[in-house]
């Protein structure tokens, strides 16, 4: 259970040994750490717990640093971003700050400057005024315009949306069928259910804006969002991490 009087971090680092040492320190520091290994451990886990600051590391498995940190500042901007990296060359450095990062820190990484830089986020976060955006709350399966009115959702559609969202906004065919698909149909007739299901959103969220540009298919490779989404509530997906 999360401890509300301790500010909640989540730890994406490969690194065995080097995050377990990182989170025991920000521990006694009396911060709430969480840690993950890559960035879909990072989906499951932001399922049920959401961080104020997310430590991230630039260098991992799968999916990296860049293009995590940029799917996270669009989906979840007010959370805190601080990526670690080896890479110190100016050319990283903007790399890191363009793709959503709030601070960059190299490698090894000074403790007291982590704990300042975080300090430093923890005051600016509780002050930021949010900008009107479109809403998901997949725990009541509802998505609010940026005019605050409420769209009611299937399951199915709110956790299509979801996956959407944490994927940065394009969902390729194959990942489709993984988070969303039934494995006892075939591929075709899974796709055949997600055309159904996206000709549905398209119906429902095209009363506030374009329906033909909402989801746009990506020929022989997937489908893309173009609204830009924020989460409020993610229901969990039955995935466990803690």
């Amino acid at each position: 259970m999360l401890d509300t009087k301790k500010f909640p971090l989540l730890i994406v680092e490969d690194n065995v040994r080097l995050r377990n040492e990182l989170a025991d320190f920000l521990r006694e520091d009396n911060f709430y750490v969480k840690t993950v290994g890559d960035g879909e451990e990072l989906n499951i886990a932001l399922e049920t717990f959401m961080p104020s600051v997310i430590i991230l590391d630039l260098n991992l498995p799968g999916e990296d640093g860049v293009s995590i940190c940029r799917r996270l500042r669009e989906s979840l901007p007010k959370i805190g971003i601080i990526m670690l990296s080896a890479r110190v060359r100016p050319s990283e450095r903007n790399e890191g700050y363009t793709a959503g990062a709030d601070v960059y820190l190299t490698k090894p990484t000074n403790t007291d400057e982590l704990i300042s830089v975080i300090n430093t986020l923890k005051s600016r976060l509780t002050i930021s005024e949010p900008e009107p955006m479109w809403l998901l709350d997949t725990q009541a399966n509802e998505l609010k315009t940026p005019n605050s009115q409420a769209i009611g959702l299937t399951s199915s559609e709110a956790l299509l949306l979801k996956e959407f969202v944490l994927h940065g906004r394009y969902i390729s065919h194959e990942d489709m069928f993984h988070y969303l698909g039934d494995p006892n149909d075939t591929n075709e007739t899974n796709k055949s259910k997600m055309e159904v299901l996206i000709s549905r959103l398209r119906k429902k969220i095209g009363q506030f804006t374009d329906p033909i540009s909402l989801i746009k298919v990506v020929r022989g490779k997937g489908y893309q969002l173009s609204i830009p989404i924020q989460f409020v509530n993610i229901a969990p997906s039955g995935k466990k991490l803690f």
